[in-house]
């Protein structure tokens, strides 16, 4: 579980306690399953469903974000039923669709999305969030989901902060999460992506 809190909101959330203007819940899986998998997806729903029984929270402002593995899960996940109307925004990191990449674009059409790569990135190829926003754009978007957001950096971050205490190696590129969650001279949990998902409210 530590190995959660090593970068992205579960990181601001440990760090900075009462900084994150959201409720964060990391889930995980196994490494040889995918996020979307029926079986881990209907753990995920479950987990979601659970926590907002127990927590007085705003059903209409749920949204999903997820980095490398994670920034797959979340444009995949969000593609099916019934993510692409319980999410009311989505913001994928250096991730990308997997096939059937136009029925699932078709899907997210009513969602919106800000979507974040590094074009250095040695892990995970750009191409994908290119290919996965190009399709996106081509479908009938709605009013609601507006025109897809990307954040194509030049040059990605090789490491999250937290990474070299860890003992984990650089990754060039790769962490393009750091300018979408936690930017230079924001405070923590206060960012400009943060600010437009909170923008959203799924009706």
């Amino acid at each position: 579980l530590p190995e959660v809190a090593l970068q992205g909101p579960p990181q601001t959330a440990g760090m900075h306690s009462g900084a994150m203007p959201f409720a964060v819940i990391s889930v995980q899986k196994q490494l040889r399953q995918e996020f979307d998998d029926p079986e881990v997806a209907e753990g995920i729903l479950a987990l979601v469903e659970h926590y907002l029984s127990q927590h007085t929270l705003d059903r209409s402002r749920i949204y999903l974000t997820g980095l490398s593995q994670g920034g797959i899960g979340t444009w995949n996940l969000a593609a099916q039923p019934p993510f692409n109307t319980l999410f009311a925004a989505i913001a994928p990191i250096c991730g990308g669709l997997r096939s059937p990449i136009g029925v699932k674009a078709e899907a997210l059409a009513n969602m919106p999305i800000w979507a974040w790569h590094a074009e250095d990135d040695s892990i995970l190829p750009v191409s994908m969030s290119d290919r996965s926003v190009e399709v996106c754009e081509a479908a009938a978007r709605t009013a609601y989901a507006g025109a897809v957001k990307y954040s194509r950096l030049p040059v990605g971050h090789a490491s999250d902060y937290s990474w070299g205490a860890a003992g984990i190696p650089k990754m060039r590129g790769h962490a393009s999460w750091v300018d979408a969650y936690y930017p230079e001279g924001s405070e923590p949990g206060n960012c400009e992506l943060y600010q437009w998902l909170l923008l959203h409210r799924r009706e």
